[in-house]
C-alpha cells in the first residue's frame, strides 16, 4: 500500500510538471486560453521534489517521462505533416521519436540532480549549506543539459525554457550576456529555491519546530530574479531614452500565405505568382527601401526561369529592392546538381545584387541523413531531394537608402527558416558587421499548428541577444517586427486561427556601426551556457566512474 502511494504521488507531480511546462509555451489550437508563460516559473518544482526522495537511477526515469509528456504537447504540430507530406505512419513515428529523445535531457538532470541530493559527501556539509549548494546547481544542470540538446548531433534548441518568457522584456535582457540559456538558468534557480524552501517548511511542520529560520536558499532565488529584473528595466529605459543613432529604414515583409501542397505545383504556380505581386504591388506603395518575401517564395529556380525573372523585375525599383527566398543550384559535372535553399538580393531591372544558401539544413526535411549508405531513406525526403548547405559562414548583404541626398549603405544578415533558433549563426552574422536581421521562413508544412508561434519565439532572442532588431517574413505563419529589445512592435494578426495574408510595412532602426558589442555577441556561450554543459559531462563521468568502481569493490569483497 506504502510502495503504491509513493508511486502516485509522483505520477501526479510529473503530470503537474509537463502540464505546467507545456502551458509555458503556445499551445495547439484550441488550447490557446491554457497559455501561461508564468507558469513555468513553477513548472519544475514537483519534479525537483520527485528528484529529492527518488534514487538517482529512478529519478532518471521520473524525468524522462515528465520531458516526454511535455515534448509530446510541444511538438505535437509535427502531426500536421500527414496534411502536407503524407505518410501517417512515418509521421507518428517522427513525432514520438523526437519527444522520446528531447526527454532525455529532462532525465538527465532529474538523475543529475538527485544524485546531488543524495551525495554521501554531503552529509557532512551544514544542512544549510547544502540547501544552498542545490539552489546553485539546479539550474547549472539544467542549462547544461539544455545546451547539449542544443549542440549535439544538428542540434535542437528548440523551446528552451528561457523562451517561454519572450513577452517578459525586463527579464530576457540578461540574454544580452548569457543568451537564452541565462534566462533559463534564472527560471530554474527560482524553481529550485521554491521546492528546497517547500521541503524544509515540511521537515519543520513535521519535527513540530517553532522556531523561525530564514530561508536563505528562497532569498537567494527572488534576490537573482530581482535584480535581472531591475537590470532589465533599467536597460530598456536607458535604450529608449538614448534613442536611435542610425537612420531609420522603412521594410515591407510580404506574407503570401500560399498552402504547402500548393506551393511546388504547376496547376498552382501562376495563383503563387498573382499572391506574391498583389501583395508587393501594394507594399510599394509606401515606398520601403526593402521589400522581403518568404523563405522559396517563387516556385520556380530565380536564376533560370524566365516567368520567376518577369515577375520579379516588375516589380522591384532601384528605391525599393527586395529580398527573395528561392531554391539555387549549381552543376558541378553532368552527371551532378546541387541544390541550395537561397535568399536573393535584387535590385531595380531584376539585377541579382548578392545570394546567400542556408547554413543549418533541416534533418529529414532538407536532407536525409546516411542517404548514401542506405538508398531506400531517399523515398522519404519531403523536397524530392536532399540539399546542400551554404559553406560561406556568413553572408552580409548591403541595402543603399535614405535616397540621392544623404545615400547611406547597411548591412544585414539573412537566416533561412529553422536558422533563427542557433544562436551562433546571428551572433556571427552581427560580428561580421550586420546591422538587422531577416528571418525568411515558411511553416506552411505545419499549416495554423503552434509551430510557427513557437517558432517566432525562439526568433525573438536572437535581437535581445546581440541588440539589433530582427524582421521575420512567413509565407505561412508570423510575420513580425522585433526591436533590439526583443519587443515585437508590430505583428500581422491571425483571423479564425488562420494565417493572415498580406502585408506589413513598419520603420527599423537598424545597430549603429560604432555600437559596442554585446558580451553574448563577443563571447557567445563561453560566457555560461558551455561551462554548465563542460560541468555535466564532468559530473557525469564522474558518477560512472564511481559506480563502476563500486562494482569492482562488491566483486572482489565477495
Amino acid at each position: 500500500m506504502m510502495v503504491w502511494v509513493c508511486s502516485l504521488w509522483r505520477v501526479l507531480a510529473v503530470l503537474l510538471s509537463s502540464f505546467l511546462l507545456a502551458c509555458s509555451f503556445p499551445l495547439p489550437p484550441g488550447l490557446e486560453t491554457m497559455e501561461g508563460p508564468s507558469a513555468v516559473w513553477l513548472g519544475l518544482i514537483p519534479l525537483i521534489l520527485v528528484a529529492r526522495t527518488t534514487r538517482p537511477k529512478f529519478a532518471f526515469w521520473w524525468g524522462w517521462l515528465c520531458g516526454f509528456l511535455f515534448w509530446l504537447v510541444a511538438v505535437s504540430w509535427i502531426l500536421r505533416l500527414q496534411d502536407s507530406w503524407g505518410c501517417l505512419p512515418m509521421v507518428l513515428l517522427a513525432w514520438v521519436a523526437l519527444a522520446a529523445y528531447c526527454a532525455l535531457y529532462m532525465g538527465l538532470f532529474a538523475f543529475l540532480l538527485s544524485s546531488v541530493f543524495s551525495s554521501r559527501d554531503a552529509s557532512s556539509v551544514h544542512p544549510q549549506l547544502r540547501r544552498l549548494t542545490v539552489v546553485v546547481l539546479a539550474p547549472l544542470i539544467w542549462v547544461g543539459c539544455e545546451y547539449l540538446r542544443a549542440v549535439l548531433g544538428t542540434g535542437f534548441p528548440w523551446n528552451l525554457l528561457g523562451a517561454s518568457q519572450y513577452r517578459n522584456t525586463a527579464i530576457i535582457q540578461i540574454a544580452s550576456w548569457g543568451g537564452v540559456y541565462a534566462v533559463s538558468g534564472v527560471i530554474v534557480l527560482l524553481n529550485a529555491a521554491v521546492a528546497i524552501t517547500a521541503l524544509r517548511i515540511v521537515e519543520e511542520i513535521r519535527s513540530r519546530s517553532r522556531r523561525r529560520r530564514v530561508h536563505v536558499e528562497l532569498m537567494l532565488g527572488l534576490t537573482v530574479v530581482a535584480l535581472c529584473w531591475a537590470r532589465g528595466v533599467s536597460s530598456v529605459r536607458r535604450g529608449d531614452a538614448g534613442g536611435h543613432a542610425a537612420k531609420s529604414i522603412v521594410i515591407a515583409a510580404v506574407q503570401p500565405n500560399i498552402p504547402q501542397i500548393q506551393k511546388w505545383s504547376e496547376d498552382h504556380r501562376y495563383g503563387a505568382y498573382q499572391a506574391l505581386r498583389e501583395q508587393t504591388e501594394h507594399a510599394v506603395k509606401s515606398r520601403p527601401a526593402l521589400m522581403i518575401w518568404p523563405e522559396t517564395a517563387i516556385p520556380d529556380l530565380l536564376r533560370v526561369d524566365p516567368m520567376a525573372q518577369s515577375v520579379v523585375a516588375s516589380l522591384v525599383t532601384d528605391e525599393s529592392w527586395l529580398l527573395l527566398g528561392s531554391m539555387d543550384f549549381e552543376q558541378p559535372n553532368a552527371d551532378r546538381v546541387d541544390y541550395y535553399n537561397g535568399s536573393f538580393l535584387v535590385k531595380g531591372g531584376g539585377r541579382i545584387m548578392e545570394s546567400y544558401r542556408k547554413r543549418h539544413l533541416v534533418p529529414f526535411g532538407e536532407y536525409l541523413p546516411f542517404e548514401n549508405q542506405i538508398p531506400l531513406i531517399k523515398k522519404l525526403a519531403p523536397l524530392g531531394f536532399s540539399c546542400m548547405p551554404g559553406e560561406e559562414p556568413s553572408v552580409l548583404f548591403e541595402l543603399p537608402h535614405g535616397g540621392a541626398d544623404a545615400p547611406e549603405i547597411t548591412k544585414f544578415g539573412v537566416l533561412i527558416c529553422f536558422e533563427d533558433v542557433f544562436p551562433y549563426l546571428a551572433r556571427r552574422d552581427v560580428r561580421a558587421g550586420a546591422q538587422f536581421l531577416v528571418n525568411q521562413t515558411n511553416d506552411g508544412w505545419f499549416k495554423n499548428s503552434s509551430a510557427s508561434r513557437q517558432h517566432m519565439v525562439n526568433a525573438v532572442f536572437r535581437a535581445v541577444e546581440n541588440r539589433v532588431p530582427l524582421v521575420r517574413c512567413a509565407n505561412t505563419g508570423v510575420t513580425c517586427f522585433v526591436d533590439r529589445f526583443g519587443r515585437i512592435v508590430k505583428m500581422l494578426v491571425w483571423e479564425n486561427r488562420t494565417e493572415f495574408k498580406g502585408y506589413s510595412v513598419d520603420d527599423l532602426f537598424p545597430r549603429s556601426r560604432g555600437a559596442a558589442l554585446t558580451p553574448y555577441t563577443r563571447f557567445g556561450d563561453w560566457l555560461f551556457a558551455l561551462p554548465c554543459a563542460m560541468l555535466v559531462v564532468m559530473f557525469g563521468i564522474t558518477l560512472v566512474v564511481g559506480s563502476v568502481r563500486r562494482r569492482k569493490t562488491m566483486v572482489e569483497s565477495k
